[in-house]
């Protein structure tokens, strides 16, 4: 592009051209000139201080050449790229505007301190390109189809292990609920590992094959001894260390909500054992010991956590202590005692000891390492940070717990991705500035995937189609930040095409990852497609229901209603009913590649039987109605039939 100097209305009055006078076509030059220059912004229609730098240019021309483009001015033939910053536009407007208030004889001074503050300027906003390590959470990418770029997809990832992050690496395998296939296992160890892990934090509640005396703890379809071995192999071959988790005093359900061992129950609840009585602590060590004995690890962790009725036993009141008093003395018993055994170091859930007195935490030092979990943006919220001044005052080492799937709902059914990858940064951000300031020694980091959330709730996400949390979140706590070399290397790990795009900030669930070719995209798909088939019908009996007027238990129960509205209110349901057999269908051939027939029953029974009955009902009631063909009159059977 060429550039022109112009010259202003007061230039030309002086005698400077004939920039201004009028052509026989009645336009002037300038219009004339402008014309011709396609991207020229025409004086008349630019604001007052581009007139101004326009006129301050021209009047000065051996210094500069400027003009002012429809991408804005130009110095020099060099684009003022900042000119649009809101920090230096202000700036580069007051050179513009000031010297034009000047006297004429300075103005060759103003201008040349004003080229040397524009390089300057342009100088440091180069230095200041933003590091992809260090940007924002969650840069937004274009959508697909708006010819914005895409995550490349490459074998080798841009993003190494970072310096300050925790040692410690270890994803959660909770086998208490959708307990996946050995194969699936397998290849989640290693895609663990490329993502950063260093280790498994193995949950295996009812899932192992335990013998006598406990051989009634196992569950029917529980894990054999060679499929154990197998998911040890395969740590190991990943290079995962394995931490087993063993619940020994909340969350004992799965043992306590049988006959056997319901006398060690401290209330009601099958929840939580008494603390107090002697085999609870031996139920315990017996489990540990089958464990261990089959699959050594230098770590235990032996949950303890959410022990909502501690201390209300007759045997726990006649103490006469607090209960806190005893939940310590029962943790400090199974530690020692494990300890002693297999000589490993012991893991609790801290939640219990967040009102524990200074004196209480202090007899459990050296004896187990709190692992602090919260699940939310804000993990200061949940753990403010005087509590972990008080663990670094008493305990050596401590770990910290994100989450990547089970932590926002019990029924949900695709984890809130976005979500978890931020509180696994805050939880990594929260140790490094506690390990500044506090002298918090953080020994890893443990990112929990709940299954339910006890032994007795439903299925929440299932662990295949939640591939993309744990990746990303992995590659958060093991890099240390959450930015757009985080999203391609995701984009690489879970083998996406390029026209995939990862973007949190708008897809939370990254659902676009479904066309991923990762292990679990298939079962991805279906379970989107299944949130839109519920949220279908969910939509349909609200009109239906409660906002239409001729389809309500009102118009059921008296078979009084329109035909051609009630056709109206149920055009939707013989699709709605042909997409939920086709779906039934597949989750019949997807699921049994992931999970156990027992798993692939319970998903079933928990969310399609659901839309099953309703759209069922809907069918039999709009067939009852449409029977109909002759209606009484008004009013129709008097008073309402009682609840039932």
């Amino acid at each position: 592009m060429k550039f022109e100097k112009y010259k202003t209305r007061r230039q030309a009055g002086r005698g400077g051209d004939r920039a201004g006078l009028p052509r026989e076509d009645g336009r002037s030059d300038r219009h004339h000139s402008v014309a011709r220059r396609p991207g020229v912004i025409p004086l008349v229609s630019a604001s007052a201080p581009l007139r101004r730098w326009w006129s301050f240019c021209s009047c000065f021309g051996r210094l500069a050449v400027c003009t002012v483009g429809s991408d804005g001015p130009r110095i020099a033939g060099v684009k003022c790229v900042a000119w649009s910053s809101p920090i230096c536009g202000p700036v580069l407007e007051g050179f513009v505007l000031f010297p034009a208030m000047v006297s004429c004889g300075r103005r060759r001074l103003m201008l040349a301190l004003a080229l040397l503050c524009v390089l300057v300027v342009l100088k440091l906003w180069l230095l200041a390109e933003p590091n992809p390590n260090a940007s924002p959470v969650f840069v937004v990418t274009p959508r697909r189809g708006q010819g914005g770029r895409t995550h490349a997809a490459s074998k080798e990832l841009q993003t190494q292990t970072g310096m300050e992050v925790p040692p410690e690496r270890l994803w959660h395998l909770d086998l208490k609920g959708g307990a996946p296939l050995v194969p699936f296992i397998e290849g989640m160890m290693s895609l663990a590992a490329r993502a950063g892990a260093t280790g498994v934090l193995l949950e295996w509640e009812d899932m192992f094959p335990f013998t006598s005396p406990l051989a009634e703890l196992s569950a029917h379809n529980a894990y054999s001894l060679k499929d154990v071995a197998r998911i040890m192999q395969a740590a190991k071959g990943a290079g995962l260390s394995v931490i087993h988790l063993v619940q020994s005093l909340g969350h004992m359900e799965y043992a306590l909500k049988q006959q056997k061992w319901a006398d060690l129950r401290e209330g009601e609840s099958p929840g939580e054992a008494c603390p107090t009585n002697p085999g609870t602590a031996r139920l315990v060590l017996e489990a540990v010991d089958q464990i261990m004995t089959a699959a050594p690890s230098p770590f235990l962790h032996i949950g303890a956590d959410e022990v909502f009725t501690l201390g209300q036993c007759q045997r726990c009141r006649s103490k006469g202590v607090a209960p806190l008093q005893l939940y310590v003395d029962h943790v400090a018993q199974v530690a020692r005692s494990a300890k002693a055994r297999w000589d490993v170091k012991v893991l609790i859930w801290d939640d219990m000891l967040r009102h524990a007195s200074s004196t209480l935490l202090h007899s459990l030092a050296g004896l187990v390492e709190p692992v602090v979990w919260a699940y939310g943006p804000d993990v200061t919220r949940m753990v403010p940070p005087y509590i972990l001044r008080a663990y670094a005052a008493v305990f050596p080492r401590v770990w910290l717990a994100p989450a990547f799937k089970g932590a926002t709902s019990p029924r949900s059914v695709m984890p809130n991705i976005a979500r978890h990858a931020a509180n696994t940064l805050a939880w990594v951000q929260e140790g490094q500035r506690m390990r500044r300031h506090a002298g918090l020694h953080v020994a890893g980091i443990i990112i929990t995937g709940w299954s339910r959330y006890d032994h007795f709730a439903v299925l929440c996400e299932l662990l295949p189609s939640s591939t993309p949390s744990l990746v990303l979140t992995m590659l958060t706590a093991s890099r240390g930040f959450l930015t757009a070399a985080t999203l391609r290397d995701t984009h690489t790990l879970l083998q996406c095409p390029p026209h995939v795009v990862l973007d949190p900030a708008r897809d939370p669930q990254l659902w676009a990852a479904r066309d991923c070719d990762f292990a679990g995209a298939n079962l991805a798909d279906l379970i989107h497609r299944y949130v839109t088939l519920r949220d279908n019908i969910k939509l349909v009996a609200r009109e239906a229901e409660e906002v239409g007027a001729w389809f309500t238990p009102y118009n059921i129960r008296h078979n009084f209603s329109s035909p051609s509205r009630l056709r109206e209110a149920t055009r939707e349901l013989p699709s709605l009913l042909s997409t939920l057999a086709d779906l039934y269908a597949e989750v019949r051939a997807v699921l049994p590649q992931y999970h156990n027939p027992a798993t692939v029953e319970e998903w079933i029974e928990q969310h399609l039987l659901p839309l099953n009955q309703t759209l069922s009902r809907f069918n039999r009631s709009f067939n009852a109605l449409m029977k109909v063909k002759a209606w009484p009159r008004r009013p129709l059977g008097g008073k309402d039939p009682p609840p039932t």
